[in-house]
């Protein structure tokens, strides 16, 4: 039996801290919130009016359905942040999904953030003597943290920037936990022909294989990088795959130490895979999930990003540090990434929509089953739990449920039924919850935002480029990714993320030109002008709303918050171009991506939806931020 030092290190903090399965007295009444991410209180309302959605229906006929305001930006980790702390991003510090370092540019991820321990060299291995951290970059306490030292306890499932979890009576973390190789969710697709993709996003990766005599194909599977010694590269573990005997295309793969069986379009269940250092007595244990996408002779095999195996975790993602261990235990293996759901495979056309749709379901059961076992335990008084595949369904199958989409004509009744049929799982859902609730148990459903239409895709820095505030290299015409062609000697001002506009500042960025006057003097011409442009096909506005960085986020935690916010019109959305600091040729492009439905555009346009058990008078709890002072007060 493998050992593992950090479980081992988790293991020991947890007996220090005392056991964990301690009978717990009953919870006397909860608040119990149900998160379903991204419903849209139109859609709701729409399909409420059709008799789809029962539960919803009597919900908003014996208690409360209002739309919810939602952050700003509407973007999931600034929302769920807006509804853990109470307070807008100034507060929180979390202001999108990426946030810019300010020395080289580039763009980084928001939410967590990883220190090294420190090493010492021994034997030629670089042995840690200290503790890593991972550090939530989400300032404040969350209202969760506050119950709990009013002597309420709390159990909370897969709340988005959770990670790492909070000392409470019971969470799992959600957004922000990795997959083992440290990214929030890469895959790897093997193929024996040319592929849509060129595999170049940071969650892709493509093998090129050849089979040899027999249809035999030896491969790896590229793992973690070895923890001790650096200069040793990744840990890979063998893959073979053969032709299934008696199988019209079928594949036979053994990984590791384990063999599935697969036919075309099927799914394997989870495989362990060991990535051994230090001999075999030491490692770090991943599974993932294979997909036959094609079978033989032309193999195109899809492989899960490498899920931390619940029960041996390499990180900590849940409080107590056993509990992750013990629900899996209950309920079986689950993914465990923080957005299992990664949305990129379908994007790239490396799998189908139904096999897409199959993911969601088996994620969705299982979250259905983690969900019911905290119910059923009744040992909490505050009870959260969030469902994000509304959230990735909508994203995904817009472009069969918007008519205007490019992608719509194209569309089957497999990709224009899909938002429908989340959102009547999403209302069976919530009948079995209120099965389970008590007589004086109090129920609220929230959304953290809704949704648009992603038609066209907005080259922010195109327009910069095009308007003198951005200014590239001499003799070049566009630029890559991270500004790779840009003057920051000539620049003052520059588009990175979702919704963010930068000031290239003097003092704070590394090559900053911009004065505080000056500053002040480009953030008002560009509050006056951008809002003017024009979809050059139509003549539309791109923009609906402006918003001034200072005056949005007062406090500005963390430094991090953009100088201006950019609210779209529905149907338009900055390109994936634009969220990394790139300036194509381009101005507006049509958005040909499966991706199709987003939120990031003017909040006013996307509310969440807010529906209770109980009676609420008008105006009572107008935004998503609004929630946690209204529970602390009823608890």
């Amino acid at each position: 039996m493998k050992f593992n030092p950090t479980l081992l290190a988790i293991a020991a903090a947890t007996l220090l801290a005392g056991c964990g399965d301690a009978p717990q007295a009953p919870a006397e009444k909860r608040i119990v919130i149900l998160g379903f991410d991204g419903m849209d209180p139109a859609i709701a309302q729409r399909f409420m009016d059709e008799g789809k959605l029962p539960n919803f229906s009597k919900l908003a006929n014996e208690g409360h359905f209002q739309p919810l305001g939602t952050s700003n930006p509407p973007q999931s980790p600034v929302a769920w942040s807006d509804f853990a702390i109470g307070k807008h991003a100034g507060e929180h510090g979390i202001y999108d999904f990426l946030r810019r370092d300010p020395e080289t540019y580039a763009p980084d991820f928001s939410i967590s953030q990883n220190i090294a321990p420190e090493t010492m060299e021994l034997f030629g291995y670089h042995i840690p003597v200290g503790d890593g951290q991972v550090l939530n970059r989400r300032q404040g306490k969350p209202f969760w943290m506050t119950a709990e030292e009013s002597g309420n306890r709390a159990s909370v499932l897969r709340v988005p920037v959770t990670y790492p979890p909070d000392n409470i009576h019971r969470m799992l973390s959600g957004m922000g936990v990795p997959d083992l190789l440290g990214t929030q969710g890469t895959y790897t697709l093997y193929t024996t022909q040319p592929v849509r993709g060129s595999g170049s996003s940071s969650s892709t990766r493509i093998e090129r294989v050849r089979p040899r005599r027999g249809g035999i194909i030896e491969t790896t599977l590229v793992g973690p990088q070895h923890p001790l010694d650096p200069e040793a590269g990744t840990m890979d573990v063998p893959m073979e795959i053969r032709p299934l005997e008696g199988s019209e295309g079928g594949a036979s793969i053994t990984l590791g130490e384990t063999s599935v069986d697969i036919e075309p379009g099927g799914w394997s269940d989870w495989v362990k895979v060991d990535f051994d250092f230090l001999g075999p007595l030491m490692g770090i244990r991943g599974m993932v999930r294979l997909h036959l996408v094609a079978g033989y002779p032309r193999i195109r095999l899809y492989v899960s990003p490498i899920h931390i195996d619940p029960m041996q975790p390499a990180v900590l993602m849940s409080s107590p540090p056993e509990y992750v261990q013990q629900l899996a235990e209950r309920i079986g293996n689950f993914h465990t990434i923080g957005m299992p759901e990664e949305t990129w495979s379908l994007n790239e056309e490396h799998i189908s929509d139904q096999a897409y749709l199959d993911v969601i379901k088996t994620i969705l059961a299982e979250r259905e089953a983690m969900w019911y076992d905290t119910l059923d335990q009744n040992d909490s008084e505050l009870v959260i739990g969030v469902f994000v595949q509304t959230d990735r369904v909508a994203h995904m199958f817009y472009r069969g449920f918007d008519p205007l989409h490019p992608l719509y004509p194209e569309t089957d009744e497999t990709a224009r039924g899909a938002i429908e049929w989340i959102y009547k799982e999403a209302d069976r859902v919530l009948g079995e919850t209120l099965d389970r609730l008590g007589p004086d148990d109090q129920l609220m459903v929230i959304s953290d935002h809704g949704f648009s239409p992603f038609r066209k895709a907005v080259n922010l820095n195109r327009w910069l480029v095009d308007n003198g505030y951005l200014v590239l290299k001499d003799g070049k015409d566009t630029s890559g990714v991270i500004f790779s062609d840009v003057d920051w000697s000539q620049s003052t001002a520059y588009a990175l993320g979702l919704n963010g506009l930068f000031i290239n500042r003097a003092g704070r960025e590394s090559q900053g030109i911009v004065t505080e006057q000056q500053a002040a003097e480009i953030k008002a011409a560009l509050m006056r002008d951008l809002p003017t442009a024009v979809d050059p096909e139509t003549g539309v506005p791109l923009i609906g709303e402006m918003f001034d960085g200072d005056v949005l986020y007062p406090g500005n935690a963390n430094g991090d918050a953009p100088d201006l916010v950019v609210g779209y019109e529905p149907g338009y959305r900055a390109s994936w171009q634009t969220t990394l600091g790139a300036a194509p040729t381009a101005l507006v492009e049509l958005n040909d991506k499966k991706w199709s439905g987003d939120h990031c555009i003017a909040p006013s346009k996307v509310p969440g939806v807010l529906f209770t058990n109980f009676e609420l008078e008008a105006g009572e709890i107008d935004a998503l931020e609004n929630i946690a002072s209204y529970v602390l007060e009823r608890l």
